[in-house]
């Protein structure tokens, strides 16, 4: 029986979209392997596979095998990035330092200037000088090129190397054959400045990268390392990471809360902005839940803890973001599928361009500067990093703003989407029933009505109870002394509070002890028309008032659902309440369409009608009920006040109970998609105008050709372009 596991790899030497195609399909044909995703943007990989056809030594041997290192474990994207940006800084640095001197040689004859020390001598110091800046500097690049050629594959490095060891070995053999003499024959100075160029370029590309991620980055450096612990009455200072749940943690002005947990004792103003996108500080009191790597306002608190570590909500939101931005947007598949032949056709246009000059013009430098030229320009590294780049700022901007986006499939499939629909109770509504009104006989005040109920009230635990005595207190009623209480199933509760005989209840209860409810129809019935709740109350067998309640709409709801239905043709409401209800609701948010009285197993199949009507549907809900519509949707989205499992079964997560979040989340999606768009369009019109000037088609007509170092330095910027056109994301304003 298929045991399905799915393994998390650190991948080491891939420097395009070749290497990610290279990897992917050697890994993806192994017996046993079900998917295997590779992200160039964080050096990572995910393997599902079948663990009794295969283990986990094997698919790191074959990836080793394919010339590429590999490690068991998630990707550390923080230093990992680190790692890389020194690497490139160095080898940058040196190729630079040797690569000045390398060009002043060369240079010099064009001047019409004397050698420092002779032709001959310059031009062994010009091989030396660019044979360290190629096997020191970029000895990274000629390794990994013949690890591909043992392995009867190419990448970006193979052009590179190519194109550089054919400049440094024709030179060669010209200075061996000829001496210094044929100056205009050597191309020292173009090897050394390829390099360098790629270099930069590499340099460049890795400070950019490290931005795209400075969302991880930013919630990794929430967590604080140290933390006051309270044992026995006792304050110590111990590791964060030392806590377990249930031990005591006092947390002084200004500090980044520890570990998630419970106020136990004082209160607080916390700053949750960069987790959850809520742009005011919250107030807390006892009870109340605080997230680690919050930051405390100007008051000390004592907090107990109650999750830590993995099971933290900011480890939480770090391993979903990093998923997140493993995950590969479906176009990027075009792009892979190109970049999986481009290198051998490159090896053939080169091959073409040499022979055709060959046949032309046997003599000219173009046979020898068109090879060169057509290996370097058509690197793929920026059709690689056109897609992951804009996922990973894509992805991180909105992780910054609140919303989590899991993966670049989920970006795009949102900006996609054009009908939202929206689950009613905990999603529109507060999820919590309200006292809106409260209406009394005559010979009754409401401060009265409200001590005797409110004081019966506050010993329940029924949903409407807790609403009253909630509102009953914000009133800052006085309640009266209760002597007697006895619940009633079904029908309401009995007490005797100051001497008074008190009911509250429904109707039937009423009804059933006979009690005249005239004085208040009118009301109650009016509160009922309009899909509201009502509870009345009866004092020594007379009525003295009613209740009604209701699910209040949510602050943010009208206004979301109005700027939603400027942008979608689709914007509905699914609720398992009476139709009456879900009318009120509707007619209340500007809903003209809605559907009530529909089971949790219902919601599914209205989904897949929305559907299979032509619609993309993101679904909005926060309950149990709501996982299997959810799942069944092209997008499902959670509020993060939600169940986890409700979390567990969406794509997108908005960390806050906040709608605004959504709007957000689709601004981001759209840009997202642009950019990607953009940088691919980019990747491919580069290629397709630049290969055919590099190999010299327009040299016979125009005199127009590319030099090989230009072809390097457009190469280099193409992929900084790209990279940097997707850090802008990081940038995007939102509303």
């Amino acid at each position: 029986m298929a045991q399905r596991q799915e393994l998390s790899l650190r991948i080491e030497g891939m420097h395009c979209a070749s290497c990610v195609a290279s990897i992917e399909k050697g890994v993806s044909g192994m017996d046993g392997v079900e998917a295997c995703r590779v992200n160039l943007a964080t050096n990572s990989a995910v393997v599902s596979f079948d663990a009794t056809q295969l283990d986990e030594e094997r698919i790191v041997g074959k990836i080793e095998e394919l010339g590429y290192g590999a490690e068991v474990g998630q990707q550390d994207i923080l230093s990992a990035q680190q790692k890389e940006l020194g690497e490139a800084r160095r080898n940058f640095l040196v190729s630079l330092a040797l690569t000045v001197p390398l060009m002043a040689l060369a240079m010099l004859p064009m001047w019409r200037l004397t050698p420092l020390f002779g032709h001959t001598v310059d031009a062994w110091l010009q091989a030396i000088l660019a044979g360290v800046v190629l096997f020191v500097a970029g000895r990274s690049i000629l390794s990994d090129a013949a690890k591909q050629t043992i392995h009867v594959t190419a990448n970006m490095n193979s052009l590179i190397a190519m194109g550089t060891l054919a400049a440094f070995g024709w030179s060669l053999w010209v200075l061996v054959a000829h001496g210094g003499a044929q100056h205009d024959l050597l191309y020292f100075e173009s090897a050394g400045m390829i390099v360098t160029l790629i270099l930069v370029g590499r340099f460049l590309e890795a400070r950019a990268k490290g931005k795209a991620g400075d969302a991880i980055k930013a919630l990794m450096q929430l967590q604080p390392t140290t933390a006051t612990a309270i044992i026995n009455g006792v304050e110590i200072e111990v590791d964060a990471v030392s806590l377990q749940p249930g031990m005591m943690v006092l947390v002084k002005p200004g500090e980044r809360i520890p570990a998630d947990g419970e106020i136990g004792e004082g209160s607080a103003t916390v700053d949750e902005s960069m987790m959850t996108g809520e742009s005011l500080p919250l107030e807390k009191q006892v009870g109340d839940r605080v997230i680690g790597g919050a930051l405390n306002g100007h008051t000390s608190f004592e907090m107990r803890v109650t999750a830590t570590g993995a099971a933290s909500f900011l480890s939480n939101v770090i391993r979903l973001v990093s998923e997140a931005q493993g995950r590969k947007a479906p176009v990027q598949k075009l792009a892979d599928r190109v970049a999986a032949v481009f290198v051998p056709i490159v090896l053939v246009l080169a091959a073409v361009t040499l022979v055709a000059w060959y046949l032309a013009a046997p003599g000219s430098p173009m046979m020898v500067r068109s090879v060169i030229a057509v290996l370097i320009i058509a690197c793929p590294c920026a059709l690689g990093l056109a897609t992951p780049t804009a996922v990973l700022a894509g992805t991180g901007r909105a992780a910054r703003t609140g919303v989590i986006i899991r993966g670049g499939d989920v970006l795009e499939k949102l900006a996609q989407v054009n009908g939202v629909v929206f689950d009613k109770t905990g999603t529109l509504t507060s999820g919590e029933l309200q006292v809106l009104e409260v209406h009394t006989v005559p010979s009754m005040s409401s401060v009265q009505f409200l001590s005797l109920v409110g004081a019966v009230e506050t010993r329940s635990e029924h949903p409407v109870a807790r609403a009253i005595a909630r509102y009953a207190a914000e009133q800052r009623t006085q309640f009266g002394t209760v002597r007697e209480l006895e619940a009633l199933p079904g029908f309401g509760v009995r007490a005797i509070v100051d001497g008074k005989e008190l009911l509250i209840g429904s109707r039937g209860l009423m009804e059933d002890r006979q009690i005249s409810l005239e004085l208040v129809q009118l009301a109650a019935d009016q509160a009922m028309s309009q899909g509201k709740t009502v509870a009345y109350a009866a004092i020594d067998g007379k009525v003295a008032g009613c209740l009604a309640l209701a699910d209040r709409i949510r602050s943010d709801a009208r206004e979301t659902v109005t700027a939603l239905r400027k942008q979608f043709p689709l914007v509905t409401m699914l609720s398992g309440d009476n139709r009456r209800t879900a009318e009120e609701v509707a007619r209340s948010l500007g809903l003209e369409r809605y559907e009530a009285e529909v089971l949790p197993d219902q919601k599914q199949a209205v989904i897949g009608s929305y559907r299979n009507a032509g619609y993309r549907v993101a679904m909005v809900g926060d309950g149990i009920n709501d996982a299997p519509a959810l799942a069944a949707a092209d997008v499902g989205i959670a509020m993060g006040s939600g169940t986890d499992i409700a979390i567990e079964a969406a794509d997108v997560v908005l960390v806050k109970p906040n709608l605004h979040l959504l709007n957000r989340a689709f601004t981001i999606a759209r840009a997202s998609m642009r950019t990607i768009r953009q940088n691919l369009f980019w990747a491919f019109f580069y290629n397709v105008v630049a290969i055919p000037v590099a190999a010299g088609l327009l040299y016979p007509v125009f005199g127009w050709t590319l030099s090989p170092m230009l072809a390097a330095l457009a190469m280099s910027l193409s992929s900084v372009f790209v990279v940097s056109n997707s850090v802008r994301l990081g940038r995007l304003k939102l509303d």
